[in-house]
């Protein structure tokens, strides 16, 4: 009976160690540092990784809305520049986590509100509402 605690202490331990979790295996997606590199240096960022301060990129949509074509240039910040009818007007985007696809929208009462990538719906004042089909093109 004397050996059994040092025994149960010893199979305890075993069963402690068998259950601490295994060390990872090294990021090989990461390169090491070059070992001339100074101490603290940092290696520059990978060229295809957008950084936060990177210009959006503008996307156009040339939409048909029930035969009134529209032409919507999404800057990317949340501002539509849209021509309709010879006219070229400035939309901003509001938000509302409720909302599906995005509203743009200005004081006189201009609506884009777009659903998915080529879908949307045109509001004007003294306009009937129109539903878009769109085609993506060129900024």
């Amino acid at each position: 009976m004397r050996h059994a605690p040092p025994l149960l202490i010893a199979a305890l331990g075993l069963a402690l160690a068998a259950c601490s979790p295994a060390q990872a295996p090294a990021d090989e997606t990461v390169p090491p540092p070059a070992a001339d590199a100074p101490a603290g240096a940092t290696m520059p960022p990978d060229p295809e990784t957008p950084t936060p301060d990177a210009a959006p990129i503008a996307r156009v949509v040339h939409y048909d809305c029930e035969g009134t074509p529209v032409d919507a240039t999404f800057d990317g910040r949340g501002q539509a520049s849209v021509a309709i009818d010879g006219a070229n007007v400035v939309l901003r985007t509001e938000s509302d986590p409720a909302m599906q696809g995005a509203r743009y929208a200005d004081d006189q009462g201009n609506v884009l509100w777009t659903r998915g990538a080529n879908d949307a719906i045109l509001l004007r004042t003294d306009h009937p509402d129109r539903v878009c089909t769109g085609t993506p093109g060129t900024p």
